[in-house]
């Protein structure tokens, strides 16, 4: 599935964000917003998100709530949860909007494959590039800024987690969704190279999108 992706740039703003529920600016949540809790209850029951251990849905990990805009009672508010995943540190992003309600964040990535030389991953046998792109809810090692609002993640792989991929996502505000804005992928891992490939590969980062032209 392939997605138009927008370069606009999203407004710099002050965001309130709650940590645990604590706030970090003088603004907040209008009344009725859910809270940082019931937030998880809503991800944890979401087939969509793929979270698993419903025996920690009230276990809040870095959870917080980012107040994006409010007029009075009407907000619009992101949501920052843990996910129970595979991996260490896996995120899902919830928008919630008063009139509307909860919408689970989606993230396009690039489609890709790596066709290796040989059968440890020591060299390429073509540069890689994107070939279509594939719609995730869930971000190993998410990060989001609260101010800006974009949206990092960062997958590594191997071993010795010295390879992988990473991405970032813009906010676009009138449609309430992530635009994918770079991802690159590192296919090189230190151990596969051995040493004398190591100095000349150790760190090579192709950039899949936006594409080369």
């Amino acid at each position: 599935m392939r997605y138009k992706i927008s370069a606009r740039l999203a407004p710099p703003l002050c965001a309130l964000a709650l940590f645990a529920q604590a706030s970090a600016c003088s603004a907040e949540p209008p009344p009725g917003a859910p809270t940082v809790n019931e937030a998880r209850k809503f991800v944890i029951s979401h087939t969509d998100a793929g979270c698993d251990d419903t025996d920690n849905i009230n276990l809040i990990k870095d959870d917080r709530m980012i107040v994006v805009s409010r007029n009075g009672n009407v907000a619009t508010i992101i949501y920052d949860l843990y996910c129970e995943y595979s991996a260490a540190r896996t995120r899902v992003f919830l928008l919630w909007r008063t009139f509307t309600g909860y919408r689970l964040m989606h993230f396009a990535k690039p489609a890709y494959e790596l066709r290796w030389v040989d059968d440890i991953g020591s060299e390429l046998a073509e540069k890689p590039g994107a070939t279509g792109y594939e719609v995730v809810t869930r971000l190993q090692n998410g990060k989001i800024d609260p101010n800006s609002l974009e949206i990092t993640s960062n997958e590594p792989w191997g071993a010795d987690a010295d390879a992988g991929e990473r991405g970032s996502w813009r906010f676009q505000h009138n449609a309430g969704a992530y635009s994918l804005s770079w991802f690159e992928v590192d296919p090189f891992s230190e151990r596969s190279l051995g040493p004398d490939k190591a100095s000349r590969l150790k760190g090579e980062r192709f950039v899949l999108f936006p594409s080369e032209k």
